[in-house]
């Protein structure tokens, strides 16, 4: 009833509404005539050549024509996002700003035709929703219901600002950190798990500052107020400029690591897929100057402990 309403308001006649509805003359008279029951009001004056809308017709026209503009409109999009097959990703913060959005631009490069949508927090998103199509977490790797494919495992090393060196220096042993403010993320059992693999038996640690995002460990570290363990290799452009030194080749892996994680039961659509299958094999490389950074990074620590 409100597509032949609609079609016969915008021609101003029956016999072209019913053109283009491809159907009889007599059909848009009857829906139209059904609907002015249906409303109890009349909606048009019949004239010689046509039809007149009257006061509430003009009413009802704007409404029907706004509400078929929106359908339309929505239909278009659903369409369009159909074609696009967007996949959508979450993770944490720091780990997309400092390794995930430079892959995703380099995979932009390759397919552009394939719209990628990054969502960030630090709670744990639901992999069942149909709006996420699969997530990079760091963890154990254990979590309900969840694939988890290893994309990194995160070697864990201290580092400080040159100015806290300067200030806290010489740090020559390893126990020397225990007399400096340390930057935990969320526990202190990894810089505990440091020190045991440094030849340290520790079992508690107190003090230091605890923050629940790695960014604001960072940003601490990079303002002197401490010493955080690096996690390789979101901390490349500190370590490769400067801002950041490494202390000790000793490293710990930590339990955590980072993983490709989806809901069980989904089967990604192929944009989807090929796009986690990439981010996997560019976890494969290692960093090309990664060697020179360590040695780099030793010989600026040489140079500042023997100035005190």
């Amino acid at each position: 009833m409100l597509r032949a309403f609609e079609a016969t308001a915008r021609h101003g006649s029956m016999s072209r509404a019913a053109i283009e509805l491809n159907v009889t003359h007599g059909a848009v008279s009857r829906q139209v005539v059904a609907l002015e029951r249906f409303l109890e009001v009349q909606l048009f004056r019949r004239r010689s050549r046509g039809v007149e809308l009257t006061e509430q017709g003009v009413r009802l026209f704007h409404g029907v024509s706004a509400g078929f503009d929106r359908i339309r409109i929505t239909l278009a999009d659903l369409r369009n996002d159909r074609r696009q097959r967007p996949v959508t990703v979450t993770t944490l913060p720091t780990f997309a700003s400092r390794w995930l959005l430079p892959k995703l631009a380099a995979f932009h490069g390759q397919r552009p035709d394939i719209v990628v949508n990054l969502r960030t927090g630090t709670d744990l998103d639901d992999l069942a929703d149909p709006g996420v199509d699969f997530a990079i977490r760091y963890g154990t790797g254990a979590w309900p219901n969840t694939t988890a494919d290893l994309l990194l495992s995160a070697n864990a090393y201290p580092v400080c600002s040159p100015a806290f060196l300067e200030t806290h220096g010489p740090i020559e042993r390893p126990g020397d950190l225990l007399d400096c403010p340390l930057i935990h993320n969320v526990t202190r059992q990894w810089w505990i798990d440091w020190f045991v693999a440094a030849g340290l038996e520790l079992t508690a640690l107190t003090g230091g500052i605890v923050v629940d995002e790695y960014g604001l460990a960072i940003q601490f570290a990079l303002d002197g107020y401490g010493v955080v363990l690096a996690r390789d290799p979101l901390l490349d452009r500190e370590l490769d400029s400067g801002a950041l030194v490494r202390l000790f080749d000793i490293k710990v892996t930590p339990h955590f690591a980072y993983y490709l994680t989806r809901d069980v039961a989904k089967v990604l659509h192929p944009e989807a897929d090929l796009l986690m299958r990439w981010l996997l094999s560019q976890a494969d490389a290692p960093p090309p100057d990664s060697a020179g950074r360590a040695g780099r990074s030793h010989a600026a620590l040489a140079g500042r402990t023997r100035t005190h």
